[in-house]
């Protein structure tokens, strides 16, 4: 047998019931979009995805304040789902894109020429006698 545990939130107007797993995805869309790269992409969408779902207000009373919480709330999920595009971008610039590649390997043989010209430096071999 399965129960469902109820959060409930109260605000000087209302009792609105709200089962626990909405209260925990709230809390956990929250601290994901504060700690970027803690929380997969997969994650961050679906989270995301729950947040738009959700109608009307859960916390605030009154218009005005209600607007605001249905307008943060939509800031997170954009907030999530920029997280989740740039984490695929970094993903990307990693481990295929060929212009970083060829960069790393630029810099990589500049190092090489520039340790060469300090040996022969240090070794009295760049004085054209070789």
């Amino acid at each position: 047998m399965t129960t469902s545990t109820i959060a409930t939130t109260t605000t000087s107007r209302s009792t609105t019931a709200l089962p626990a797993v909405i209260n925990k995805d709230f809390g956990r869309a929250v601290t994901c979009a504060e700690h970027f790269g803690m929380c997969d992409v997969d994650e961050l969408v679906s989270l995301a995805d729950k947040l738009d779902d959700l109608d009307g207000c859960v916390y605030e009373d009154g218009k005005e304040m209600c607007d605001k919480e249905e307008s943060d709330r939509r800031d997170i999920a954009e907030t999530l789902r920029m997280s989740a595009e740039l984490q695929l971008r970094m993903d990307y610039l990693k481990k295929a894109n060929l212009f970083v590649e060829d960069v790393h390997k630029e810099l990589e043989m500049e190092q090489v020429v520039s340790s060469w010209d300090e040996y022969k430096d240090k070794h009295g071999m760049g004085l054209g006698l070789w």
